[in-house]
């Protein structure tokens, strides 16, 4: 069974923007909650008494396995019913278990509740795809995507900034016997003030208006479901080759996004919340601008080249971040480390938009949610849960040592870059002569 439907002319540019501007706090947030985890190794695993192992089964198959399972269901739901509705829904409920992580008391109490801040965020892309491809033309696309995932670099770099300052500030803070914050650690209390901004952002979406969907031709309301996995089965190379160079991406980039504060900690000596001002002030304005220029750059190149300038752009991205996360972890000094991370942050994420937008652009608007959660579970089952255990397994297996890290982070870099690089070269000449579905600029 085949899908087909026409482009429908985007809404205002107002209203666009509106849409864009709250999609973006909500996914800023997101990451936020997601990866402020990172500045808590050492005090969870002291007060819960768990290993690296265990400690990366949180951020990868405690979040990440069920973020990736979720996100199937709630996107064949966003290609049906009110996609602000799931979102708001979503954040709301992430919210609550990010700050019942402050709560936990075992391994087994914080890694549910990492499942439910990954069940809660499934909600939010698939959703957030589909609203801003049917809210953009085809020349605004890109930059629209690219500003949509600068959320993640915010997100992520605050949590890393801020979070550092925040841990520092709490355990100065003074807790008299006998007070509610007497019986909270600071990590614990970092969890519970991180998940309260998202009730707010919450009530903010339900005012959204959500722009029209194109009507499908050739395919009725049941066979969506169908014609979604059809269309990818018959485009197997071009959303195959696609998804597993960013899941192979994701993969490096989750696992040093996690490993590295501890490596400066362990191997350069930094303090946690120098560890956090460092690598987070790069992280947010290194990703911030690759995912700009990522966006930029292929609206520009597509002008000349046209569709394949998106695979083109992706392979050189690719390689560039591969060797500078290798040369991060091989690298003995503090400012070498974190200068050539600062490359492959910026290298990595200016993927960010480019392969959200590419997606859009080959897969008809009424199974876009649908799609993008198959792309989502590929990138975040294997992407983000397989990252830093990876790495962990790395450190453990092949580099036991006093300081495994900075090899284990070299090896994962020299295999998964790779990779990435020959599954995209699958993906160029599919896409290059695929249809397009979202409207050319007027």
């Amino acid at each position: 069974m085949s899908y087909a439907s026409d482009p429908a002319a985007p809404p205002s540019r107002a209203r666009g923007t509106l849409l864009l501007a709250l999609l973006f706090l909500a996914y800023m947030l997101s990451f936020l909650d997601r990866q402020i985890i990172a500045l808590m190794v050492d005090p969870i695993k002291r007060d819960l008494g768990l290993d690296d192992l265990q400690f990366s089964l949180l951020h990868g198959l405690g979040f990440g396995v069920f973020f990736a399972l979720a996100g199937l269901p709630i996107a064949i739901a966003a290609d049906r019913v009110s996609r602000t509705r799931i979102i708001a829904a979503g954040v709301a409920g992430w919210s609550v278990a990010t700050s019942l992580c402050g709560l936990a008391q075992s391994f087994a109490t914080l890694f549910l509740c990492r499942v439910g801040v990954g069940v809660g965020e499934a909600a939010l892309a698939p959703a957030a795809y589909s609203l801003i491809a049917d809210s953009f033309d085809r020349r605004r696309l890109p930059l629209a995507m690219a500003v949509f995932s600068t959320g993640s670099t915010l997100g992520s770099g605050l949590a890393l900034l801020a979070g550092g300052e925040l841990l520092a500030a709490l355990g100065r803070l003074a807790r008299p016997s006998g007070s509610w914050a007497a019986a909270f650690e600071p990590w614990q209390l970092a969890f519970i003030l991180a998940g309260l901004p998202g009730f707010a952002l919450a009530a903010l979406v339900l005012l959204l208006r959500e722009p029209p969907r194109p009507r499908a031709t050739g395919v009725v309301w049941r066979g969506q479901i169908k014609a979604g996995f059809g269309h990818m089965r018959a485009n197997l190379r071009l959303y195959g080759g696609l998804t597993a160079c960013i899941t192979f991406t994701t993969a490096l980039s989750s696992g040093f996004i996690m490993w590295f504060p501890a490596l400066l900690m362990r191997s350069h000596g930094l303090a946690v919340e120098e560890a956090g001002r460092e690598f987070g002030i790069r992280f947010a304005v290194f990703a911030t601008l690759g995912v700009l220029a990522g966006g930029w750059c292929v609206g520009w190149l597509q002008a000349r080249i046209g569709q394949r300038a998106y695979c083109r752009f992706i392979a050189a991205a690719v390689a560039i971040a591969g060797t500078a996360y290798a040369l991060a972890g091989a690298a003995h000094g503090t400012a070498g480390a974190l200068a050539w991370v600062a490359l492959a942050i910026f290298a990595t994420q200016s993927l960010a938009g480019v392969a959200i937008a590419a997606l859009q652009i080959v897969t008809p608007p009424g199974i876009r949610a649908q799609c993008s959660a198959v792309f989502l579970l590929s990138v975040n089952l294997l992407g983000y849960g397989l990252g830093a255990p990876l790495v962990a397994a790395a450190g453990k297996l092949v580099f036991a040592g006093a300081a495994p890290l900075g090899p284990a982070l070299m090896l994962v870099a020299l295999l998964l870059a790779p990779l990435a690089l020959a599954s995209i070269m699958l993906a160029a000449r599919p896409f290059a002569g695929a249809r397009l579905h979202v409207p050319a600029a007027a």
